[in-house]
This record gives C-alpha cells, structure tokens and sequence, in this order.
C-alpha cells in the first residue's frame, strides 16, 4: 500500500535481532559463569572430603591401632 511499509518491516526485524543477539550473549555469559561456579564447587567439596576422609581414616584406623610402649 504505502511506499514506506518494506522499509518498516526491515527495521523492525533488524531490531529484533539485535534484541534476540544480545539476549543470546547475556544467556552464555551467564551459562559460562555458572558452569565454572559449578566445577570450583565440585573440586572445592571433593578436596574437603577428601581431606576429611583421610584425617578420620588417620585418627580412627591409623593412631587407634598403635602398639603402646612401655615406659
């Protein structure tokens, strides 16, 4: 109808692509940070366990089952 309407359409769409991109971007940024939160979770609550099953295994099996001496 009008001369104009095509050049609107364009616009429009160029927009929400724009739109869509940088949503898009603020989603894998957050993905990204919320993967590495992930793992330095994981490894920090692994080693803490790990830890602590060697000092209890330490104090339970290891020093409780020590030969006494003689004084």
């Amino acid at each position: 109808m009008f001369k104009h309407d095509d050049d609107v359409a364009a616009g429009l769409i160029v927009v929400l692509v724009v739109i869509c991109t940088i949503v898009a971007i603020i989603v894998f940024i957050a993905s990204v940070i919320l993967i590495v939160a992930g793992i330095v979770g994981v490894c920090l609550g692994g080693g803490t366990a790990i830890y602590n099953y060697c000092s209890s295994f330490k104090e339970n099996v290891i020093d409780s089952n020590k030969i006494p001496t003689k004084v």
